[in-house]
């Protein structure tokens, strides 16, 4: 559970910054966070109940940061988009 607690704290530092997010490194760390959680899951016995609610709940956290990101990430694509197609267009009728 304490490397649980490192990766968590490592992903929460990633996505503390606002803007651009380091994505490979976001991937590998949520990559060794999911083997982490198979190999603890598959010992149920050794799990410690209040332990593992905070680890629940530090997954949702994450989670909403990474959507927060990918939904960044998706509105500043569409505003890129938009402004090509208008250079385009603009660029058509010079």
């Amino acid at each position: 559970m304490q490397r649980l607690n490192q990766l968590d704290n490592e992903l929460e530092a990633i996505l503390a910054v606002e803007g651009d997010v380091a994505s490979d490194e976001l991937q590998q760390l949520l990559q060794q966070r999911e083997s982490l959680l198979q190999q603890l899951m598959a010992e149920p016995e050794r799990l410690n109940k209040d332990e593992w609610q905070a680890a629940v709940e530090r997954t949702t956290c994450l989670l909403a940061r990474i959507r927060h990101h990918r939904d960044l990430s998706a509105s500043q694509l569409q505003r890129l988009q938009h402004g090509q197609r208008s250079m385009q267009i603009y660029n058509k009728f010079r």
